[in-house]
């Protein structure tokens, strides 16, 4: 059983910056994967900016806790990642800079 977790790596150059940033975006199970008696081993805290994962599905299991720069529940939205990611770097992007999003 395990999560699926989308890593978004934003890269831009312009005269202001060059930098990179990482973006964590979970996805809900699916039905299949609840029909399945999958469970979530991944825990996100959005205020803290945290994404733990559990090696296994049981009690005593270490977890491992990772920070980004952004972070989006399962519940969120599509046009909430583009207006958070994307639509940031688009002024750049029409003046000429490299902006890269990898997903």
């Amino acid at each position: 059983m395990q999560a699926t977790l989308v890593i978004v790596t934003v890269s831009r150059c312009c005269a202001a910056c060059n930098n990179e940033f990482g973006v964590y975006v979970n996805r809900p199970l699916s039905g299949k994967e609840k029909a399945d008696g999958a469970s979530n081993i991944v825990d996100i805290n959005t205020d803290r900016r945290e994404v733990s994962i559990k090696e296994r599905c049981l009690p005593t299991a270490a977890v491992k806790t990772f920070a980004y720069d952004k972070v989006f529940a399962g519940a969120s939205q599509q046009i909430e990642l583009y207006k958070a990611v994307v639509l940031p770097i688009l002024e750049e992007v029409l003046l000429g800079y490299n902006c890269t999003v990898f997903a």
